[in-house]
């Protein structure tokens, strides 16, 4: 299950730096300041309830503890997800490292 999660957070990663390359950043301050957007909103809301109703459906089905299939299912998701975390992350790190060059 673990080759999954990790496969997932890769594919998460990936497709999250995507979203996130037309992304401007910029310092005022000398802070790095992003633009605004309602794409991190979005993801963690998104996040939230994906993991809400699959822990709702486990409390309700607890059976499902035990089947490899679900397991293998919320390792996917809850890896997609937290891909998606790491790919905004690492891309505003990215960012402030390129300013702090300059």
């Amino acid at each position: 299950m673990l080759s999954f999660y990790l496969a997932a957070l890769i594919l998460g990663f990936l497709f999250s730096y995507l979203l996130y390359m037309r992304r401007s950043f910029y310092v005022e301050d000398g802070q790095l300041i992003q633009e605004g957007s309602a794409l991190p909103l979005v993801i963690m809301l998104t996040n939230f309830l994906v993991k809400y109703i699959l822990n709702v459906i486990l409390a309700i089905h607890p059976v499902l503890y035990t089947q490899m299939n679900f397991n293998i299912f919320y390792g996917i998701v809850s890896g997609f997800t937290v891909g998606l975390f790491f790919g905004g992350i690492y891309k505003t790190l990215t960012a402030k490292k390129e300013f702090l060059k300059s």
